[in-house]
């Protein structure tokens, strides 16, 4: 039962994401992509978001406190992290195959164009991935019950866990969001060239 409910919210979250990006697609220009996307470069090379993937590189999963609640949203968040650094190692790499240079400006057309579809299962993966975050982000109220009733002994390790959690989720969020409109912009990109 619950594998055929996370599959359907997989479904609905990637038609949505879907049809959003056939949406923004259809209704910008060239020139309005450019300059979305100049300003998402911009970002991406922000103190905040430099500084935020320096945490994120840091970040290392703590040892379990056996307490379950607790410990299953650290397995969960430690594997939500080991994803955003896959994404973040294959987001540069797209946009270089999409716009045909690196974010920072240098000229690259030997690299062969991604498919609309890789773009959009990227952009449908990344879209779970948010949910996935905000879900366990609203399940650390219960983790945080669970931590206040254990016992003495338990509940320092128990909370250095939880606080890992709540770290991992305040950078990904954030991280998982713009990597989503830089996707998005790679598939309008990809569309208003129209040889894809």
């Amino acid at each position: 039962m619950l594998k055929k409910t996370i599959f359907g919210t997989a479904i609905c979250l990637g038609l949505f994401f879907f049809m959003q990006q056939n949406s923004f697609a259809q209704g910008k220009t060239k020139d309005e992509l450019k300059a979305e996307r100049e300003a998402l470069k911009t970002e991406m090379k922000s103190k905040e978001a430099l500084e935020r993937k320096a945490k994120l590189e840091k970040l290392e999963a703590p040892a379990p406190c056996g307490i379950q609640s607790v410990d299953g949203l650290a397995v969960n968040s430690t594997a939500m992290l080991a994803k955003t650094k896959e994404n973040n190692t294959l987001i540069p790499e797209m946009y270089k195959r999409t716009i045909g240079e690196t974010i920072d400006g240098v000229t690259d057309v030997t690299v062969k164009k991604p498919t609309l579809d890789e773009l959009t299962t990227l952009a449908t993966n990344l879209g779970i991935q948010i949910k996935t975050v905000s879900d366990a982000s609203a399940d650390v109220a219960n983790a945080s019950n669970d931590v206040a009733k254990a016992s003495p002994l338990k509940a320092p390790k128990a909370t250095k866990v939880l606080n890992y959690t709540k770290d991992v989720n305040s950078l990904l969020l954030p991280e998982l969001q713009m990597n989503l409109k830089v996707v998005n912009n790679l598939i309008g990109t990809l569309k208003s060239s129209a040889n894809y």
